[in-house]
C-alpha cells in the first residue's frame, strides 16, 4: 500500500522542475496526488499526439514534434495541479 503524501503546500517550481526528470516525476505526480491522471494524460499524448504526427511527417521529423509537445503540456499540467493542490491546502481569502 502507498502511504498518502503528508497535507502540505508544494512548491509549484520544484513541481514543474521535477516533472523533466523521470523518477521525481513520479514523485510530483504523488506528491500532488494526481500520479494516474498525469500517467493518463502523458499514454493520450503519445498515442493521440505522437503517433498521427509521426505517420502524417516521418518518425524522425514527428519525435521533434511530439516530443516538446508532450512536454509542453506536461509541465502544463502540473503547473494547473500543484496549483489547484496548494488552493485546497490553503484556500485563499
Amino acid at each position: 500500500m502507498i502511504p498518502k503524501p503528508p497535507r502540505q503546500e508544494v512548491n509549484v517550481t520544484r513541481m514543474i522542475i521535477y516533472s523533466f526528470i523521470p523518477i521525481l516525476s513520479i514523485y510530483a505526480g504523488w506528491r500532488i496526488e494526481k500520479f494516474w491522471i498525469l500517467v493518463g494524460i502523458n499514454i493520450l499524448i503519445g498515442f493521440a499526439l505522437g503517433i498521427p504526427i509521426q505517420l502524417v511527417i516521418g518518425e524522425m521529423y514527428g519525435n521533434l514534434v511530439s516530443i516538446p509537445l508532450s512536454i509542453i503540456i506536461s509541465i502544463y499540467a502540473v503547473r494547473h495541479f500543484a496549483k489547484k493542490y496548494n488552493d485546497e491546502i490553503n484556500p485563499p481569502n
